[in-house]
């Protein structure tokens, strides 16, 4: 073969050699390019989700405040009517019907606030505790149990009650819900009034108004 065959082959081989591995350089670019277009999709992907569940979250939370705030509300005019619970039933009461009125609207709103702002709560705990207090109102007010200690039957429905108001306080707070406690027996022997077997905060502060 002559010289110029030689060369000819010879530079037939180096430019396959230069287009293959262009080719190959194309092809890698290109495989990097999609695979960091693929993570790319999945963060952003990751950080909509991310996003989505903070913002249903926070939803929830609002939710859940906006809720336990109009309980606690509801709590607050049963509280101040507490002494006139044992009388509503009563032939001879010892309040003036006014007092007797405003204390039936305010059970009524408690009972109200079960069927209402509670199903938005999201601690099965706290509703339980809600009900309860509920039902022991409606045990002292309607159904006389405890009749013989009315002084009890006033500080265990009153400590029962703010029990639950610190159960819905913490919600609203973000702060663990306190431990469960028993609730009272209405119709037991003694006088003691009831109390959870645990501290509650301000639960001697004289400011809290109890």
């Amino acid at each position: 073969m002559s010289a110029w065959g030689d060369f000819g082959i010879q530079a037939a081989g180096a430019l396959l050699g230069t287009l293959a591995g262009g080719a190959i350089s194309v092809l890698v670019a290109r495989w990097q390019t999609l695979r960091t277009l693929d993570a790319q999709s999945q963060l952003a992907a990751a950080q909509e989700r991310s996003a989505s569940e903070l913002a249903r979250l926070e939803r929830e939370r609002e939710r859940i405040t906006v809720a336990a705030s109009a309980l606690l509300e509801r709590l607050a005019d049963l509280k101040a009517d507490l002494p006139s619970v044992p009388e509503i039933d009563e032939e001879t009461p010892r309040f003036a019907r006014a007092a007797l009125e405003r204390c039936g609207m305010a059970m009524q709103s408690v009972r109200r606030g079960m069927h209402t702002e509670l199903m938005a709560i999201s601690s099965p705990e706290v509703r339980e505790r809600y009900r309860m207090l509920v039902k022991l109102t409606y045990d002292v007010a309607w159904r006389g149990v405890g009749r013989g200690n009315r002084e009890r039957q006033i500080w265990d429905i009153g400590n029962y009650l703010r029990y639950v108001g610190h159960s819905l306080e913490c919600l609203i707070e973000g702060r663990d819900i306190p431990p469960h406690a028993e609730p009272p027996v209405l119709d037991r022997s003694g006088a003691e009034a009831w109390l959870p077997p645990f501290p509650v905060p301000y639960w001697d502060d004289p400011a809290d108004g109890s």
